[in-house]
């Protein structure tokens, strides 16, 4: 009975593909967002955001969506999300142009998957702009088949439909085959709606909130995710 259960038991080098969150999850850059959103709504739109406020409210959200958020909330003349993206994406760039924010245990990871034969791709809530130099520094963007950011879709996470289109460029049909990492509660849900299995990073949110997302924590991304036991 136990060999045979044994033998039942996918790890996720076995999977047909793996997709990556990128900030907070694939990047360890949850906190240089939060101080930069909160330094930009202070000084730029007169708004007080505390840091917990960002972690419940707005932390797995795309730029857009938090900067609409922060808009929200802002008194004076409208303005426009547009205005914004830009002072983001430069500030974003800057951080990372002076330190890459990607753990080398993190590639590590990328590149055991990539070599197990794994399909890989990066969703996320981020912009190209961002994204794309941060995996170029790490050398990991030529191991990624796909990059999906903000400026792909038209649904944001909690929706699924980012990670839809990384499985369907990438091939890959079926969706319990596919593990995704995510660390946010936006993001574990468009997993769920996606059909995919969930591999949660703790630290963005408090781990027993987490855990009632998802089945499967780790504390961080290391080669060593490579024996996890997806189901």
């Amino acid at each position: 009975m136990g060999a045979a259960a044994a033998s039942t038991t996918s790890t996720l080098a076995t999977f047909d593909g793996a997709l990556f969150d990128f900030n907070g999850t694939l990047s360890d850059d949850e906190s240089v967002l939060r101080d930069l959103f909160i330094e930009l709504a202070d000084t730029e739109c007169g708004v007080t955001i505390t840091e917990r406020q960002y972690q419940e409210d707005l932390a797995g959200r795309s730029d857009r969506e938090i900067m609409a958020l922060i808009l929200a909330l802002a008194s004076g003349p409208a303005r426009r999300v547009d205005e914004f993206l830009g002072l983001i994406d430069a500030s974003y760039s800057a951080r990372v142009a002076r330190e890459s924010l990607i753990r080398p245990a993190t590639c590590e990871l990328v590149r055991a998957l990539h070599a197990a034969g794994l399909k890989l791709a990066v969703v996320t809530g981020a912009s190209r702009p961002q994204v794309l130099p941060a995996l170029e520094r790490a050398g990991l963007l030529d191991l990624f088949g796909v990059v999906v950011t903000d400026e792909d879709v038209s649904e944001g996470k909690p929706h699924p439909e980012g990670f839809q289109r990384a499985a369907a460029a990438l091939g890959l049909e079926n969706p319990a085959r596919i593990a995704v990492f995510e660390d946010s509660l936006p993001g574990l849900g468009a997993v769920a709606a996606a059909g995919m299995v969930a591999i949660c990073v703790e630290g963005t949110h408090p781990r027993e909130v987490l855990a009632q997302h998802a089945r499967i924590l780790v504390p961080a991304l290391g080669p060593e995710c490579l024996e996890l036991e997806l189901g």
